[in-house]
């Protein structure tokens, strides 16, 4: 599945060159892709076992979702943008606790918990909730791009002040 540049090979050993931060997001993306549905934490380690450590990964999986090209799913899985219309979560008591807590918050509110439970696709759950799935996404990433926005103004805003 992982595609690594080879290095090194003889008849006892192959050496492979360890994939940069930029070559790791796109390998997880592509497993996504691949896989053709949203991966949990341990189906990632497990790809990813020798290749990257859990912490690498870990921050790989954070700057993916803090730019938006990753979603994570209120059962832990990770998904990308628009599967998660059509994605069943899986049925779980234990709490699911967000690499990205803020995020989280922000995508699924409170409802993450109900979301897990209700055994439907999240899309229909969202309808059965009261909430248009459509318009939900565009709320979200109006409030992701709103905070962006003054995450940049507060951040020009305290260079002024260091450099007087």
């Amino acid at each position: 599945m992982v595609r690594l540049k080879k290095l090194y090979e003889d008849e006892e050993v192959e050496v492979y060159k360890a994939p940069t931060e930029e070559e790791l997001e796109k390998l997880v993306i592509d497993a996504i892709k691949e896989a053709g549905r949203p991966l949990s934490w341990k189906e990632l380690r497990q790809i990813f076992s020798g290749i990257a450590g859990e912490d690498r990964l870990r921050r790989v999986l954070v700057k993916l979702i803090e730019r938006d090209e990753l979603i994570e799913l209120p059962d832990g899985t990770f998904a990308l943008p628009g599967m998660e219309e059509h994605y069943i979560p899986q049925r779980s008591a234990k709490r699911v606790r967000p690499l990205v807590p803020s995020k989280f918050r922000r995508r699924w509110g409170s409802f993450a918990s109900k979301l897990r439970k209700s055994g439907m696709p999240l899309g229909e759950a969202l309808k059965q909730l009261g909430i248009e799935p459509k318009l939900y996404r565009k709320r979200v990433e109006e409030e992701l791009q709103s905070e962006a926005l003054e995450d940049i103004e507060s951040y020009e805003g305290s260079e002024e002040t260091e450099s007087v």
